[in-house]
C-alpha cells in the first residue's frame, strides 16, 4: 500500500481541500526551483511497466470529483500524462521505496478550480540494486485497482528519466500518527481500532498506515 506521509505542517500552508485557493511560501519555491528529474521520459534502467492511460471511467466514486475530472480533460487533451504537465510545490515526506512531493497542474484546466495531487517519485536505479522493483510494481497495481472513497485514488503514472511517478490523491488530513492526536484522549475508538486491523488483514495497510 502507497506510504504517503502528510507534514502536520500543511496546515499552515494549506486549506482542508484538495481543491482549494493555494499560497505557496517564497521559501519553498526557491527550494523547488532547484529540484529536477531530468528532461528524459524514457530510460535503459530496469522500469516499472508503465502506461499513463489510467481507466477513468472504471471509477465511479471518483467521477464527480474535481481533482478527477481534471486530470481525465488533460488526458484526453494532452494523449498522454508526463512531468511536465506538474508543478512540484513542496515534499511532504518519504518512505522505503520513494518520496511524496505536494503538486498542482502547471496549466489548470479552464472551467475547473485549481486543485492539490501527492506525487509519489521513485528512483528506479536505487529500487533494482535493494532489489524493490517488485514491491513499486505491486504498490503501484494496487493503488490502480482501488476505487473508494475512502482510500488514495491513482490519477496517472508516468516515467521520468530514471524515476517512476505515481500522481495521486492528495488526502490533507496528516498522517495517522496525527489522527491520532486528534483523538480524544489521544487514542481511537475501538470501532476505528477493528477498523484499522481489518484494514491491515487484508492487505490495504501495512506497518507505516496513513488515513
Amino acid at each position: 500500500m502507497a506510504s504517503i506521509i502528510h507534514d502536520r505542517e500543511d496546515s499552515d500552508y494549506y486549506e482542508s481541500s484538495s481543491c482549494s485557493s493555494i499560497t505557496v511560501p517564497d521559501s519553498t519555491r526557491s527550494r523547488l526551483s532547484s529540484l529536477s528529474f531530468g528532461s528524459h521520459r524514457n530510460s535503459t534502467s530496469a522500469s516499472l511497466s508503465s502506461s499513463s492511460d489510467i481507466a477513468f471511467s472504471s471509477k465511479p466514486h471518483k467521477a464527480n470529483q474535481t481533482a478527477w475530472e481534471a486530470m481525465r480533460l488533460l488526458h484526453r487533451e494532452k494523449g498522454q500524462v508526463g512531468l511536465e504537465h506538474f508543478k512540484l510545490i513542496r515534499r511532504l515526506g518519504g518512505g522505503d521505496i520513494g518520496n511524496v512531493y505536494l503538486c498542482q497542474m502547471r496549466n489548470p484546466v479552464d472551467g475547473l478550480q485549481q486543485c492539490l495531487y501527492s506525487m509519489k517519485v521513485m528512483d528506479r536505479e536505487a529500487l533494482a540494486i535493494r532489489k524493490k522493483l517488485q514491491r513499486a510494481e505491486m504498490e503501484k497495481e494496487i493503488l490502480g485497482m482501488l476505487d473508494h472513497p475512502f482510500l488514495p485514488t491513482l490519477y496517472a503514472q508516468f516515467d521520468a528519466s530514471h524515476y517512476s511517478c505515481l500522481v495521486m490523491e492528495f488526502c490533507p488530513g496528516g498522517d495517522l500518527h496525527a489522527a491520532r492526536q486528534r483523538q480524544p484522549g489521544k487514542r481511537f475508538s475501538i470501532s476505528s481500532a477493528k477498523l484499522m486491523h481489518k484494514k491491515w488483514k487484508n492487505g490495504l495497510v501495512h506497518k507505516m498506515p496513513v488515513p
